[in-house]
C-alpha cells in the first residue's frame, strides 16, 4: 500500500523499519482533504463522520 501523509505521523514506523519512504522529495500542503466519488451518494455515515471530523478539527 502506500499512504500520502506527513513523515512526522510515522517517524517511529520508519525507524524501526516496518515502513519505507520510497521517495526522497517531500512537500508540505498544510491541509488534508476528505474526498468521496461523486458517483455515490454522500450517505448518512459519511455525513456523521464529516461533521465529526470537522468538529475535532475545529477545537485543535
Amino acid at each position: 500500500g502506500v499512504a500520502l501523509l506527513p513523515v512526522l505521523m510515522f517517524e517511529r514506523e520508519l525507524r524501526q523499519g516496518r515502513l519505507v519512504c520510497p521517495f526522497e522529495t517531500g512537500i508540505v500542503t498544510g491541509a488534508y482533504w476528505l474526498t468521496r466519488l461523486k458517483s455515490r451518494p454522500q450517505g448518512a455515515a459519511m455525513t456523521a463522520f464529516r461533521d465529526w471530523l470537522q468538529g475535532h478539527a475545529a477545537g485543535m
